[in-house]
């Protein structure tokens, strides 16, 4: 165990601490400086390299050595700062890397170097996240496919590059360059730029195709640190860790998500499973029922529940998304449908899923009706079933698998 460099402290000018001469304490200086310049090229070397995770996992006694410095070479810096002069260019470096190395996990970084190594130390101690089991619902799921290579900027380039060099093929008859510079887009698109990811309720996890898995919480992402570009399917998460989804599918149903169970409500409330069962949730038309013939409905969602039925329109998604988020969120992408908001709304208690419900339709113009105010109509040669109560109307367009549900709904609000 290295010992503490103690500077030398003269007490009223006359002398030194007992036992701590001028000569002990330039050669306990000395060490400390040789260790450090030591620790530091090893460290340097090994943070520069391209495998630098996997070199400092597998050596871990670098981190720690150098936290272990830490504490002989502030003192020395701070007291006789002109033995640590071949020193400081190391520790400068070092400084600056290891704050770059750490930015690849995380954007909060640290005071000073020892907690910039401390940082690192912690999180690449900690085992590598796996995939979601049997025990922990998947909300959402994604890779790429061939749709993202297209709206892959490297695509893009190659083509025009193709494209400006046409004359030259036809003229010189020689495609193979750019046959095997297409090869090679693909190649490193294949392996660099693609991946797969899961997001659950607690967390968000993307595992590239080739590279370490990365994980954030959701609880720990702010208002600010979701930012998205749908159309080159890439997500940007900022919270304990860093994460960039890219070119999967779902990029703007996944961004839109995360807006959605990173607050109240769902966070730290829902376990990705459904707990509201006594539901029927169906497409539904709304439309008044003295208004001419020739008027055309509007289409909508119909939520049955024992004690009520709702509707929400189905061009009123953003608020109802905002009511289950927060009044400044972003509006959500066109991916989020009024009947996937109504299914996340189940993965609340039935207590909170009736407040939302009614804030909801509120906030959409909807419909929310009484059991005991509600007329229904037996099912058509179609299948769909009538509702109406305040002079609007209902038609319900359900299909083989929610007429169970549906009539037993019903059925209870008639008995």
């Amino acid at each position: 165990m290295l010992q503490a460099f103690t500077p030398v402290v003269s007490h009223s000018g006359t002398g030194s601490p007992p036992g701590n001469g001028p000569e002990s304490d330039a050669r306990q200086a000395s060490e400390v400086v040789a260790q450090g310049v030591a620790c530091y090229t090893g460290l340097l070397r090994v943070m520069r390299s391209p495998r630098w995770k996997r070199l400092m996992r597998a050596q871990p006694d670098w981190l720690r050595e150098a936290l272990r410095l830490e504490t002989p070479l502030h003192a020395l810096l701070t007291h006789d700062e002109a033995r640590a002069q071949g020193l400081l260019p190391r520790r400068e470096r070092l400084e600056v890397l290891a704050r770059k190395r750490l930015s690849h996990f995380t954007r909060q970084g640290g005071a000073s170097l020892a907690d910039v190594l401390g940082r690192l130390e912690t999180l690449l101690s900690e085992p590598l996240p796996q995939p979601p089991g049997t025990d922990e619902p998947v909300l959402l799921e994604g890779r790429q496919g061939l749709r993202n290579l297209l709206s892959w900027p490297g695509t893009w380039v190659f083509a025009l590059l193709a494209i400006t060099n046409r004359y030259g093929l036809e003229r010189f008859g020689r495609p193979a360059p750019m046959l095997l510079a297409g090869g090679a887009l693909g190649l490193y698109y294949y392996l660099r730029c693609t991946g797969r990811f899961w997001l659950t309720s607690k967390r968000l996890m993307w595992q590239p195709r080739f590279g370490e898995p990365v994980q954030v919480s959701l609880a720990s992402i702010g208002a600010k640190g979701i930012s998205a570009l749908p159309a080159w399917g890439e997500v940007r998460v900022e919270g304990d860790r860093t994460l960039t989804v890219r070119h999967a599918g779902h990029a703007g149903l996944l961004s839109s998500l995360l807006d959605l169970h990173r607050q109240s409500p769902f966070a730290g409330a829902v376990d990705g499973s459904p707990r509201v069962h006594e539901v029927s949730v169906l497409p539904a038309l709304r439309a008044s029922e003295s208004s001419r013939s020739g008027q055309r409905p509007e289409p909508g969602v119909a939520v049955l529940r024992p004690g009520y039925v709702a509707f929400l329109p189905s061009e009123r998604q953003a608020e109802v998304f905002r009511v289950l988020t927060a009044p400044g969120t972003r509006k959500p992408e066109a991916d989020v449908t009024m009947e996937l908001l109504v299914e996340h709304m189940r993965l609340l208690s039935e207590t909170e899923f009736d407040v939302r419900m009614r804030q909801a339709v509120l906030a959409s113009g909807g419909e929310l009706w009484h059991a005991d105010e509600v007329r229904s109509a037996p099912a058509t040669g179609s299948g769909r079933v009538r509702l109406g109560a305040r002079g609007v109307g209902l038609e319900l367009l359900q299909d083989a698998a929610q007429a169970e549900a549906t009539d037993r709904i019903v059925r209870r609000w008639a008995a």
